[in-house]
């Protein structure tokens, strides 16, 4: 498993979509909008002083284990109610929908709090 260490930063998202690529070898629109999902958020919302990304490449099953690790306000993506679908575009509101995302373009999610981080584990299959 490789590591990287981002400063919270919405700038250091280059250096995360760099690195996962790299460690995948894969193209993946549904993996990239993940990434950017989860690191948006918790650069936004979490006041961490940190976010490092674990990755590991499995190639004989083609499965990637992404996790995010930061020491920001505890959340639980996982908890987060359904999203509500506006009616029309324009009842749509900016945001709201990334967790959605997440959890419909994973394969599996996991989520633990400890020792005062967030450890946010993404599993995805590719064909």
């Amino acid at each position: 498993m490789n590591s990287l260490k981002l400063i919270p930063d919405i700038n250091e998202l280059y250096k995360l979509n760099d690195f996962v690529h790299e460690e995948l070898s894969v193209n993946d629109m549904q993996i990239d909008l993940v990434l950017e999902e989860i690191f948006v958020n918790i650069v936004n919302y979490s006041n961490t002083e940190f976010i490092i990304v674990n990755v590991d490449y499995d190639k004989s099953t083609k499965s990637a284990l992404i996790e995010f690790v930061d020491n920001g306000i505890e959340f639980n993506p996982l908890l987060k109610d359904k999203t509500e679908f506006p009616n029309s575009i324009e009842e749509s509101e900016i945001g709201g929908l990334g967790i959605f995302f997440i959890k419909n373009f994973a394969d599996d999610l996991k989520y633990d709090f400890i020792n005062g981080e967030n450890h946010l584990k993404i599993i995805k299959n590719f064909d």
